[in-house]
């Protein structure tokens, strides 16, 4: 395969971008002595955007090198020091479980193996990571604020917090579906792209309401990987 200093150069600056953001929203933690479930929330919202560069890169190489490049930061930030700009922004064990605490760790892992998966079809990895990004990010920042919450009878999840997941899940789907057609990686006509991005976010909705108990700590498995199978499963027939 060619080199192709154009990728290069732009997994360099998604990969700059994502960490300066980390490394910023860090800074006004510890400014405004912000909670790391505040600042875990903002990274888990804006910095899922970078999947939507995925429509510029010319093969699945590049890319891979984000989620590959940040899982071998965060595992040094891990091992070295509990204190690095990366651990404290992201990493809350205090609010969560241990093995829910790594979330992001799943969310990197996750975002690597859509890549590999579906890189013939990338409009479903970027549909599928701002459903999780959006959506998931949004109930969860969202949610805890409102004074009125209808819990299911399974677990502490909310009926309020579905509908945000919903809301802001098809949002994220339609801004990946708007920008694949833009860069023309993906030619369906905009019937079929409302259906594609209801579907992408309803089953994360439903995903994510059903990742409970032992597997609550992999909702960022649980709700891209149901969504990417529903839209792969769906896009034939909509072309």
């Amino acid at each position: 395969m060619q080199v192709s200093f154009f990728d290069l150069g732009l997994a360099a600056l998604v990969f700059a971008f994502v960490i300066l953001f980390i490394g910023a929203v860090e800074v006004l933690r510890k400014r405004l002595n912000l909670g790391t479930y505040t600042t875990r929330r903002a990274i888990h919202l804006f910095a899922g955007d970078s999947i939507l560069f995925v429509s510029f890169f010319s093969s699945v190489v590049y890319p891979l090198l984000l989620p590959i490049g940040m899982g071998v930061v965060t595992a040094l930030s891990f091992a070295l020091s509990k204190q690095s700009f990366l651990t404290q922004s992201m990493v809350d064990e205090k609010r969560y479980s241990r093995l829910h605490a790594y979330g992001p760790v799943f969310y990197i892992i996750s975002i690597a193996v859509l890549l590999l998966v579906f890189w013939s079809q990338r409009p479903i990895i970027m549909d599928s990571t701002m459903v999780m990004a959006w959506g998931d990010g949004s109930a969860s920042a969202i949610t805890p604020s409102l004074k009125k919450r209808h819990l299911y009878s399974f677990s502490d999840k909310s009926l309020e917090g579905s509908t945000m997941m919903f809301i802001f899940a098809f949002l994220g789907a339609l801004a990946a579906y708007s920008l694949a057609l833009y860069t023309g990686i993906v030619s369906v006509n905009l019937v079929s792209v409302l259906g594609l991005c209801l579907l992408g976010a309803f089953v994360g909705t439903v995903a994510e309401a059903l990742t409970v108990g032992p597997i609550r700590a992999f909702d960022n498995f649980t709700v891209p990987f149901a969504c990417a199978i529903a839209l792969f499963l769906a896009t034939p027939l909509t072309i």
